[in-house]
């Protein structure tokens, strides 16, 4: 387990590697030899010197920052009792194991942030300017104009100077090409499907639409305050509670014994055994290596479940979620489109639509296209096949035949009826003449309803979408789904916002997503969880990885995380029940330092125990709730 700090502290692999190979040297020597109590003392100090320094120069910036009590104390604290009681091994371990925690904790958060930045590695540097030519992107300024190849990424913002198709996939998630007529404004990162587009530059590079992105993620993560974790909550009270005992102890002893026996009865010897063997028995070796224990057992434990955690602060954040946000196309939904409705008009057959629309569409890889050559018997042939803006045209028995949206009907002059039917329509027309629509919509994957059911028994009050797809796609996502609310056409920042209001209104999220666009709402959520079919942004993004794309997972996760709470507590419950028992009869007297090493390495191996036995949740069953997930695959 590793904690996040507020300072930062430099744990090296040089010195750990260090460490760690005069720790198996001491212990070797050690082993074969009859060393004196010093010297062997010395040689595995030697072991604790190279990442104990960092461990020291962590607690002195707590010191320096009003911390005084934090959790580099409790691991130099539990180091020293360790050496107390000529537990040597175990106390240069303690300081090992808790520095490589901190060092893979670095590394990932690094990793993430150059993640995070090589989202603008995609961008092209160089620009084609009509006034200048070719020139980095940094340098183009407001009101220019550039050229971008079909394929290209736009590189900057800027107003659309001739209608074109757009793929907007790192903006909105969705992965249907749009059309946008001659004055809009394109977002870089944009990609023009079809045709090379000019654009006019309204914002310079640092203020474009992927730099404000990269900016908006960083400060999502920075923003989101990570849950204390169960061993940060215990500094808070154990290591001053056990200090301020081991230093009040002989003092008070004094006193009382010179109030009742007089001074002269005062032995210091005596009291100050008693005050080393409360230090001893306080020694929390028993939590420090029992709490990460459990959080390293339960995040093993998760990707057998089928969740990846990538730290304690996720397992810490389920417990308490409460709402649940998620995108639609790609995470709930297959992505893999259907037919679901044809409406013919007067004196046109279902199967003739269907046939004239595949015939053109034959050409395409689209998904829409696809969608619909499977839903024909594909029996006509078309030609002079050409992609437009809006749509496709082509001849059918030396007949001009459209096949496309609405815009692209309005701008050939054929009528399209109003129609109150969800998801997305296509309109065909032949000889100038409207032969009927289609509408085709996402398949919902069939255990996403019996999830959101059971998500409910787990405290999650309310479900809903955040998609950047059309109202009605959305809205029957929604329906079929069983979500509580949606939201429709949203862009990468209204999720994100969407997400800190409900935050602010002391709501815990989890955010389940799988694109580029869903970065800084996966950032921002309490829980940011991404399906592993995603994007590389969005699963560096995220707190927790589900590999496949069976969301199922996600009950599972929230089970375990219950069950961790419930471990740890009852570990820590149990530890300090013992050791304030060994602690009350050492203080007067009643303990030797036998029970104090018992109360301090016998309850490691007891709590150690305990911990590996309570964190088996069976596949089928969460035992702990008695809820069966057997009917939702895969979890």
């Amino acid at each position: 387990m590793s904690c996040t700090h507020n300072c930062h502290t430099s744990f090296g692999w040089t010195a750990q590697a260090l460490s760690g190979a005069l720790l198996v040297c001491a212990v070797v020597i050690s082993h074969l030899t009859d060393l004196p109590p010093l010297l062997e003392a010395a040689l595995y100090l030697s072991a604790v010197i190279p990442t104990g320094i960092a461990v020291a120069d962590g607690m002195i910036r707590e010191l320096r920052r009003g911390s005084i009590f934090n959790e580099f104390t409790l691991m130099l604290l539990a180091c020293a009792g360790a050496f107390v009681i000529r537990q040597y091994p175990e106390g240069a371990a303690i300081i090992l194991f808790y520095s490589i925690g901190e060092k893979l904790e670095d590394i990932a958060s690094e990793r993430a942030r150059q993640r995070i930045r090589s989202l603008l590695d995609d961008m092209p540097d160089i620009v084609h300017t009509e006034e200048r030519g070719d020139m980095p992107a940094a340098e183009v300024n407001i009101g220019e104009t550039v050229r971008v190849l079909p394929g290209e990424r736009v590189p900057l913002d800027g107003v659309l100077l001739s209608p074109a198709d757009f793929d907007f996939s790192a903006i909105t998630g969705e992965s249907l090409p749009a059309s946008r007529a001659q004055g809009e404004e394109i977002p870089s990162g944009a990609i023009p499907t079809e045709t090379a587009v000019r654009l006019r530059v309204s914002r310079r590079w640092s203020e474009s639409y992927m730099n404000r992105m990269v900016e908006m993620i960083e400060t999502a993560s920075r923003g989101k305050s990570r849950p204390d974790t169960a061993m940060r909550r215990i500094t808070r009270w154990y290591t001053p509670a056990v200090m301020a005992a081991a230093l009040i102890l002989p003092i008070a002893g004094y006193i009382w014994t010179a109030l009742t026996a007089g001074p002269a009865a005062y032995c210091w010897q005596e009291w100050l055994y008693r005050s080393l063997v409360l230090l001893v028995c306080s020694c929390p070796c028993a939590l420090v290596v029992s709490i990460p224990l459990a959080y390293f057992a339960a995040i093993g434990r998760g990707s057998r479940l089928g969740i990846l955690f990538k730290g304690s602060h996720a397992l810490d954040a389920l417990r308490h979620a409460d709402t649940l946000y998620c995108d639609k196309t790609g995470t709930i939904t297959t992505g893999r489109f259907r037919l679901i409705c044809a409406i013919p008009c007067p004196g046109v057959t279902e199967a003739y639509l269907t046939d004239v629309a595949a015939a053109l569409e034959s050409s395409s890889s689209h998904p829409l296209a696809k969608a619909v050559c499977l839903a024909s018997r594909q029996t006509l042939l078309a030609t002079d096949i050409r992609t437009v803006p809006h749509g496709i045209t082509g001849i059918l028995d030396k007949s001009p035949v459209l096949v496309g949206s609405r815009q692209l009907m309005s701008e050939y002059g054929v009528s399209v009826p109003e129609q109150h039917t969800s998801g997305t329509e296509i309109c065909v027309a032949q000889g100038g003449r409207l032969l009927g629509t289609l509408y085709l919509q996402d398949t919902l994957k069939p255990y996403i309803p019996a999830l959101f059911r059971r998500l409910r028994h787990y405290g999650i009050r309310s479900v809903v979408i955040l998609s950047g797809d059309n109202r009605e796609a959305v809205s029957e996502a929604a329906a079929s789904s069983g979500a509580d609310d949606m939201h429709a056409s949203m862009l990468p920042q209204d999720k994100k916002l969407t997400i800190e209001n409900a935050r602010q209104q002391g709501r815990h999220t989890i955010f389940i997503g799988d694109g580029i666009n869903d970065a800084p709402a996966l950032a921002a959520a309490d829980t940011g969880i991404a399906v592993g079919s995603g994007t590389d942004l969005a699963i560096e993004s995220a707190d927790a990885v589900i590999p496949g794309d069976n969301l199922a997972a996600v009950a599972s996760a929230i089970a375990l995380s219950r069950r961790l709470h419930r471990v740890v507590t009852g570990c820590v419950a149990f530890a300090v029940t013992v050791k304030l028992l060994v602690m009350i009869l050492g203080a007067l007297g009643l303990a030797t330092l036998w029970a104090a090493v018992f109360a301090d390495t016998g309850l490691t191996i007891v709590t150690v125990s305990i911990t590996l036995a309570a964190l088996q949740i069976n596949r089928k069953t969460d035992v702990s709730d008695g809820i069966d997930l057997s009917e939702t695959p895969g979890t």
